[in-house]
């Protein structure tokens, strides 16, 4: 099982993204399969990011569960139905995930903290669970960002709450962003369909793997 975790500060399209990929059928585990409590905490608590943290891994876990599961129901199929099976299943489930755990490392007080703690839980989901995760940065250029954000922010300006009405703080996310490491980086200034073309390039790459 590979995940294609999409990461990129807001307004850089992994919404859009995430819904073209299902109009296309196309598995999409977004933040919304994360319904987490609230408490007297801030989301961006380290204590609550930490929370989401655990929720994330879960999830995935026990999607992979139900995949192998679903596999071992099929045995009873006949001698010319397994050869079919197995050549289908050559090809590896892969999934889209609207952001990736380190986004905790920014987005948490002091999420410097989990960033070697989500690399030692990625290489074991890799090693003992054989779930391969991957990121994939949407990038913007800063200005057309900002102006998407503006745009986004008078349709929904409950995301004040978020920060995201300020220059300052977005400036601050995309340097954090431009400095991390990430697996493949998409470029987003055209538009969501070129994005869309690369993104389904890897990912039938990544079923060949």
């Amino acid at each position: 099982m590979n995940v294609i975790c999409l990461e990129g500060p807001h307004g850089s399209g992994k919404s859009t993204i995430k819904r073209k990929c299902q109009e296309k059928g196309i598995p999409v585990l977004d933040e919304a399969f994360l319904d987490l409590p609230k408490y007297s905490l801030h989301p961006q608590t380290l204590t609550m990011e930490l929370h989401w943290l655990s929720n994330w891994f879960q999830r995935l876990l026990k999607t992979s569960h139900l995949l192998l599961n679903k596999k071992k129901g099929k045995e009873k199929e006949t001698e010319k139905e397994e050869k079919t099976k197995e050549t289908k299943e050559k090809k590896r489930s892969v999934f889209v995930a609207d952001r990736s755990p380190y986004s905790a490392v920014y987005y948490a007080s002091n999420g410097d903290l989990l960033k070697p703690i989500i690399e030692k839980m990625i290489q074991e989901l890799s090693e003992k669970a054989d779930i391969k995760i991957f990121t994939a940065y949407i990038k913007v250029d800063q200005e057309l960002l900002w102006e998407r954000v503006l745009g986004r922010l008078e349709k929904e300006p409950e995301r004040i709450q978020l920060n995201e009405n300020s220059r300052e703080w977005l400036d601050k996310t995309v340097q954090w962003y431009e400095n991390f490491n990430w697996d493949f980086v998409f470029q987003n200034n055209v538009g969501i369909d070129s994005v869309f073309i690369q993104l389904q390039k890897l990912l039938i790459d990544q079923q060949e793997k």
